[in-house]
């Protein structure tokens, strides 16, 4: 129980802004029907349209790095190997409005705390506003605070791959007034949905997408140290609030509590 309280107060603590995402270079990848068809064809496979977000149509490819590692749809990455946060890449057609864009992304769990019991999903592991695309590498890359700072993937011992979902949208006019009153520091990192803060924001549909599955470590303290696992919290379901309501502060205080006896 005590490790199950450390992990919240780690995963909680970590959701605090950090400044300035990684960079790196893309290669040049076409963007053609057929490039948006198979990644659109790959979240219906899994589940994730319409399970987790209603419709997927992106106009763009989205790139996403651990280290030497590209992601593709679908791919299968260890809990060690996406312990370090990701670079994040853009493929377009139109520069021009890319160019002079600015991109939200998002990192979901919608998983959480295995596939068959989604009741502490959403998990959201990145959220950051204010990226800019550079033509010269591909990059998207961003100076600002995140809203949600990047939080390892860590499924639980016995669980079955998680999916995990990395959104790009592209950033509404008032989205940084507005959204650090729905997402910061002090809100919970369960229960959430991506869809209804998109709404909120008025965000639109995402612009670009891809996802990646992890499983736990076999070994249960190699699986704590790569990353906090997201602990007992019921999901949101109000139309308004993009977390979870308030019995997700009921269930951390009373974790919490529970740690300082233990």
């Amino acid at each position: 129980m005590a490790i199950l309280a450390s992990s919240l107060l780690f995963s909680f603590v970590l959701s605090s802004g950090a400044l300035a995402r990684p960079s790196s270079t893309f290669p040049t990848r076409a963007v053609t029907n057929a490039s948006l068809s198979d990644v659109s064809t790959a979240f219906s496979r899994a589940g994730i349209v319409p399970g987790v977000i209603p419709v997927f149509q992106p106009t763009g490819l989205l790139d996403v790095q651990f280290e030497s590692i590209k992601v593709t749809p679908g791919m299968n990455l260890t809990v060690k190997q996406v312990s370090t946060e990701p670079k994040f890449g853009l493929q377009v057609s139109d520069t021009t409005t890319a160019s002079n864009a600015q991109f939200v992304i998002a990192l979901v769990d919608p998983d959480a705390p295995t596939p068959q019991n989604r009741t502490f999903a959403q998990v959201r592991h990145l959220l950051g506003g204010g990226y800019h695309w550079d033509a010269s590498t591909g990059a998207l890359t961003n100076t600002t605070a995140a809203l949600s700072d990047f939080l390892p993937p860590g499924p639980p011992p016995g669980s079955d791959p998680h999916r995990y979902l990395v959104l790009a949208y592209v950033q509404s006019e008032g989205f940084s007034s507005k959204a650090p009153s729905l997402v910061n520091a002090s809100t919970p990192i369960t229960g959430f949905n991506i869809s209804t803060l998109s709404e909120a924001l008025g965000l639109g549909a995402p612009f670009a997408g891809t996802f990646f599955l992890t499983g736990p470590e076999a070994d249960n303290s190699a699986n704590a140290s790569a990353g906090p696992n997201p602990s007992s919290t019921p999901q949101g379901s109000g139309a308004v609030s993009v977390h979870a309501p308030l019995a997700v502060t009921a269930m951390l205080a009373s974790v919490l509590a529970i740690s300082c006896l233990a």
